[in-house]
């Protein structure tokens, strides 16, 4: 069985930090230590006087792990741009080995790690030289997408499956976040299950920020609901198509 999982998105805001969280939370409530890595985060936040990742917060909150924050990021940076650009306003290098290393002690320490990307999965970490996708390769680890099912989510999703694809990099499925419950939201979802071929681990549910209902609450909730544990222990199972080699 792997030990790891790459969380890329079809694009920004898609919600990859809450599936993350949410996997992360299923495994941790079945008794597996499991952990979520964060390689790169840009626009930190700070808190007690200290820039630190917002997403690592987040998931630390709903999955309850006891970790320090440098355990679970290696770079923050402060301005909400590309990670390559972020590194070079606040000239900090990116180092690739670094992130790699760091991999490897939280797979030598964990039963799983759910690596988190930044953007889609050709956002450059070090300008023209590597991109989110590289990492993925030197991981050497399968994918799980998460995507968003609203207009122009087709056209997204098989773009990034095709180049993912195209690389050689394995895909164990796709999880829909943000689902409302539209008419058009299940055809695109038949849509693109009929073009790609991938299982739908999940359909997540939008949460309504409004209620007054606390949002990790809901989330967990939303969690239990609608993440199995034995389609997440699939994801982690060993294939022979692809790049992975665990």
């Amino acid at each position: 069985m792997n030990k790891g999982i790459f969380i890329v998105g079809i694009d920004t805001d898609v919600g990859k930090t809450f599936i993350t969280a949410g996997i992360n939370y299923i495994l941790r409530k079945n008794n597996y230590n499991a952990i979520s890595f964060k390689p790169v985060q840009s626009g930190g936040i700070v808190k007690d006087n200290k820039l630190i990742s917002g997403d690592v917060e987040f998931i630390k909150k709903v999955s309850e792990v006891n970790e320090d924050y440098e355990i679970m990021n290696c770079y923050c940076f402060k301005e909400a741009v590309s990670p390559h650009l972020a590194s070079e306003i606040e000239n900090i290098h990116i180092d690739k080995n670094k992130i790699i290393n760091h991999y490897k002690k939280l797979y030598e320490t964990y039963d799983f790690c759910i690596v988190e990307g930044a953007g889609g999965s050709i956002v450059p970490l070090i300008r023209d030289k590597y991109y989110i996708y590289d990492l993925v390769k030197d991981l050497n680890i399968p994918v799980m997408i998460v995507t968003t099912i609203g207009v122009g989510a087709i056209n997204q999703t098989v773009l990034t499956v095709n180049f993912l694809e195209s690389l050689g990099i394995q895909i164990r499925g796709l999880i829909i976040n943000k689902y409302t419950g539209t008419y058009y939201e299940d055809d695109n979802i038949e849509v693109i299950k009929s073009i790609t071929g991938l299982d739908i681990i999940s359909v997540i549910n939008k949460l309504d920020l409004d209620e007054k209902e606390e949002f990790i609450l809901k989330a967990r909730k939303e969690f239990d609901k609608n993440l199995d544990i034995n389609k997440i222990l699939n994801l982690f199972k060993r294939k022979d198509r692809g790049i992975c080699s665990e």
